[in-house]
């Protein structure tokens, strides 16, 4: 059953959330365009590709320990107007569970625990991506928290930055590669499960472009999609995912990257930034055995977009803030239950934002990571999986069954995170209303926020 008592939580546990400033750019940068003058926003908050790289692999970090990762001036990041960073960062071979966190290293610890990555067991090996901001010192720290001492392996591979507004470009970097994020509510914009499993080495090409809400426009330079491995099929094996613009060629050993680890029997979700080829196109390759892929479109990244104007400029908070967590007595402690759904006012949240002490204006969304813990089930002798959506609320009552979209899949047990972009939608004059939905048992679940979507 659907449950259509609305439960409106809010989600601004905290106020006075502060953003980093996106500076206005100074006629003292030399290299900056013309049009680009004091109190513009110029590339401020737009998104710059990379090549993706490995810019760390730290193999002996404390599993209750933290290292502190430099993440400008290396592989493609500029030294200079860098607002924050798009990291996949993968902890491998984990002690115990528990969770790592991901800040800026300047942030001082204050306010609630957040989480980038959740770990289950010993050996377990997890990425997760994050849009971290740089803070005053150019880095990135990762704090683990596990049950048991030892050594973990800590992983970061780099996909693009978010310039501030001073950033005057770069030759592998220039203004005219600075993209903004629109959101949409999210589709499916691809299930193998209707069409062909992927083999061994085996690509499929997906279009993007015209798609789930995607404009068929060569402005449109990058897709941000949440991918599901589905790897239960007879026959499989461990594989990892691979999203990129161009097909990768079977005779390679293996892809120049991933984007998601998939051992067998698991279903998985992972966020992924995925560049777009000139046919509008993006490309999904499977490594080892059987596996099925399910890709939503949650956003796009178009270029072009008027200087004066905030749509699709992304600004991170100062550091990650969490709005909510259903485990907490403030929101009830109470799980939501089978086939059921509840909504979440950001609107005290959203107005909260400032920028030097100055509200930040409307947002569309946010990004940030989303949590499920605690799963359980409804009758003793039955397991269950369940999946959890956060979509843009609608007017009226909660739609009739469940949403073709996923934010994230999870089992019993512990807690499984994914990074997910949340479009804000109207209800009842609440222009900032995500409905949340779970599909089977009961379970808590809980939000970090790390940067906010402009309208």
């Amino acid at each position: 059953m659907i449950s259509t008592t609305v439960f409106r939580r809010s989600a601004a546990l905290l106020l006075g959330v502060t953003a980093f400033g996106v500076v206005p750019a100074v006629s003292s940068v030399s290299a900056a365009p013309s049009e680009c003058v004091a109190d513009s926003l110029c590339a401020g908050g737009e998104y710059f590709p990379v090549a993706p790289a490995r810019i760390a692999d730290e193999r002996s970090v404390d599993a209750n320990g933290s290292v502190t990762i430099p993440v400008v001036d290396v592989d493609g990041v500029p030294a200079e107007g860098v607002l924050a960073v798009a990291v996949n960062v993968t902890i491998a071979g984990a002690t115990s569970n528990g969770f790592a966190s991901v800040a800026p290293s300047d942030f001082d610890g204050t306010g609630d625990p957040t989480s980038l990555i959740n770990f289950q067991y010993s050996g377990h090996t997890v990425p997760n991506f994050g849009i971290i901001g740089v803070g005053s010192e150019g880095a990135i720290t990762v704090d683990l928290t596990s049950n048991r001492d030892g050594n973990t392996r800590v992983i970061v591979d780099v996909f693009g930055f978010v310039a501030t507004s001073g950033f005057a470009g770069t030759d592998d970097a220039p203004l005219t590669d600075g993209a903004r994020m629109v959101t949409v509510t999210p589709e499916r914009i691809y299930d193998s499960r209707s069409i062909a499993t992927l083999g061994t080495k085996q690509s499929v090409e997906v279009p993007v472009r015209g798609q789930g809400g995607v404009p068929d426009s060569a402005d449109v330079t990058a897709v941000v999609v949440n991918l599901t491995g589905i790897n239960n099929q007879s026959g499989n094996t461990g594989t990892y995912l691979t999203l990129t613009p161009d097909e990768v060629s079977p005779e390679l050993a293996e892809a120049p990257s991933s984007n998601g680890n998939y051992p067998s029997g698991v279903t998985k979700a992972n966020l992924a930034i995925v560049p777009i080829n000139e046919a509008g196109s993006i490309w999904v390759y499977n490594r080892d055995g059987k596996i099925n892929v399910a890709l939503d479109a949650v956003a796009y990244l178009q270029t072009g977009g008027d200087e004066s104007s905030t749509t699709g400029r992304i600004v991170p908070l100062e550091a990650p803030f969490r709005s909510f967590d259903t485990r907490s007595a403030d929101f009830n402690s109470a799980k939501l239950g089978f086939s059921s759904w509840e909504d979440w006012s950001f609107d005290d949240f959203a107005n909260s934002v400032r920028l030097d002490d100055q509200p930040i204006g409307a947002q569309a969304g946010l990004f940030g990571n989303l949590t499920a813990v605690g799963l359980e089930r409804l009758f003793a002798t039955q397991p269950v999986n369940s999946f959890l959506t956060m979509n843009p609320a609608t007017p009226g009552e909660f739609p009739s069954g469940a949403p073709g979209n996923s934010n994230l899949n999870f089992a019993e047990g512990g807690a499984v995170a994914n990074a997910a972009v949340v479009t804000y939608g109207d209800k009842d004059g609440d222009d900032n209303m995500v409905s949340a939905y779970n599909a089977d048992g009961r379970t808590h679940y809980f939000l970090d926020v790390y940067a906010v979507i402009l309208d």
